[in-house]
C-alpha cells in the first residue's frame, strides 16, 4: 500500500505542478491584458456619416425637358454605392488622406499603445490595410444608405477626415456622371457631324452637276425635249403629207423646194434632240439623269442618316438625364464627444468571461490528457 502511494505521487506530482504553473501564467496574461486595456490603450473617437446615391426617374424625362422642373428620384441600388465604396477604399484616396491630414504621424503617435498603433516604418501595403480598418464604408440593404465611419485618436481629426471623404465621394460621383455622359454624347455628336458632312458633300456634288450642265431638274428637261421631239415628228408627218399632196396635184409647184427644205430642217432638229436624249456620252440627258437620280438617292439616304443621328443624340441626352446620379448626404459627420473604442468595461467583462471559460475548458482537457498518460 505504501509503495503504491509513493508511486502514484511520483506520477501525479509533476503534472499538477505543470498545471499550476500554466494556470498562474494564464491568469497573469489575463491580468496583463486588462491592465493594458485600462492603462495603455489609446482612446479612439469614431464619427459616422450616411449618404445615398439616387438616380433620375426615367419616367419624369420621357415626355421632354419641361417635366424636369420637379424631377423624380429613385434609389440607384447598391451598384453605385459599391462603386463609391470602392473609391473610398482605394489606395489613391487613402494616400491622399494620408498626405492631407498626416495620418501616418497621427496613427503612429501613441507611444504606449503598441498593439493598436501604426508603426512609423510600415510599408505601403501595411499602411493601406491599417487605414481600411480605421476608415471604412458599407452599404445597408435595409435602408439603402451607405454608412461611412472614421476612427482616429482625435475627435476633431475624425470629423475632418469624414467631411473630406464625403466631399471627395460627391466629386467622384459627379465626375463619373459627367464622364459617362460625355463619352456617349461625344460618340453620337461625331455621328451627327459625320452624317451632316456627308449630306453637304452630296449637295455639293448635286450642285456641281447642275452647274456643269446648266440644269436644275433633268426630269423636266427630258420631258420638255421629248414633248418637243414629238411635236416636231407630228409636224414632219404633216409636212410630208403636204409634200405628197402637192407632188400629186401640182408637180411643178414652187412650194416643193421650200417644203423639202423644211423637212430637212425638221429631220436635223429631230436627230439633234434625239441625240441629246440618249447615248453613251456623259453629256447625254439620259446619263445626266442617271447621275442625278443616283445623287438624289444618296442625298435621301444621307438625310435619313442625319435625322437618325439627331434623334439618337436627343435620345442619349434624355438617357443621360435619366441616368444621372445624385449624391445626397443624409447624415453629416459630427465631432464625437465620447470615447468610441475601447469600451473598457465591456472589454474587461468579455476578457474575464471568455478567459475563465477558456481556462475551465483547457483545464478539463489537460487533466484528461494527464490521466491517460
Amino acid at each position: 500500500m505504501s509503495a503504491t502511494y509513493i508511486h502514484t505521487r511520483r506520477q501525479v506530482g509533476p503534472s499538477q505542478w505543470i498545471l499550476r504553473i500554466l494556470t498562474v501564467l494564464y491568469f497573469i496574461f489575463m491580468g496583463v491584458s486588462i491592465w493594458y486595456l485600462w492603462m495603455s490603450t489609446q482612446n479612439r473617437f469614431i464619427t459616422s456619416a450616411a449618404f445615398k446615391i439616387s438616380r433620375q426617374d426615367a419616367s419624369s424625362v420621357s415626355s421632354g425637358f419641361a417635366e424636369l422642373v420637379l424631377p423624380g428620384l429613385t434609389d440607384s441600388g447598391s451598384s453605385d454605392s459599391q462603386i463609391t465604396i470602392g473609391f473610398i477604399n482605394s489606395a489613391d484616396l487613402l494616400l491622399e488622406v494620408e498626405k492631407e491630414f498626416k495620418v501616418l504621424e497621427h496613427y503612429s503617435s501613441p507611444a504606449k499603445d503598441f498593439v493598436f498603433r501604426l508603426e512609423p516604418e510600415a510599408l505601403l501595403e501595411e499602411r493601406l490595410e491599417y487605414y481600411r480598418k480605421r476608415i471604412s464604408a458599407h452599404y445597408d440593404k435595409e435602408t439603402g444608405l451607405t454608412m461611412l465611419t472614421v476612427d482616429t485618436f482625435d475627435p476633431g481629426l475624425s470629423h475632418r477626415i469624414a467631411t473630406y471623404i464625403l466631399e471627395r465621394a460627391e466629386v467622384f460621383v459627379n465626375e463619373v456622371n459627367q464622364k459617362v455622359a460625355d463619352q456617349k454624347m461625344e460618340f453620337v455628336r461625331n455621328e451627327v457631324d459625320r452624317s451632316a458632312r456627308y449630306v453637304d458633300e452630296i449637295n455639293k456634288e448635286l450642285l456641281t452637276l447642275q452647274n456643269l450642265h446648266n440644269l436644275i431638274s433633268p426630269d423636266e428637261v427630258i420631258s420638255a425635249n421629248l414633248k418637243a421631239v414629238q411635236e416636231m415628228r407630228m409636224e414632219r408627218l404633216r409636212t410630208e403629207a403636204d409634200l405628197t399632196s402637192i407632188l400629186r396635184d401640182s408637180p411643178e409647184s414652187p412650194r416643193i423646194d421650200s417644203i423639202r427644205s423644211r423637212l430637212r430642217s425638221l429631220n436635223e432638229l429631230i436627230d439633234i434632240e434625239t441625240t441629246k436624249l440618249s447615248g453613251p456620252e456623259q453629256d447625254r440627258l439620259s446619263q445626266i439623269l442617271m447621275q442625278f437620280n443616283e445623287l438624289k438617292l444618296k442625298l435621301d439616304f444621307a438625310i435619313k442618316l442625319r435625322t437618325g443621328a439627331e434623334m439618337m443624340l436627343e435620345q442619349n441626352r434624355v438617357d443621360a438625364i435619366s441616368r444621372s446620379r445624385f449624391f445626397s448626404v443624409i447624415q453629416r459627420p459630427f465631432v464625437p464627444e465620447d470615447v468610441g473604442l475601447p469600451r473598457r468595461p465591456y472589454a474587461t467583462a468579455t476578457i474575464l468571461s471568455l478567459g475563465i471559460l477558456g481556462f475551465l475548458i483547457l483545464r478539463a482537457l489537460a487533466q484528461s490528457v494527464f490521466e491517460r498518460a
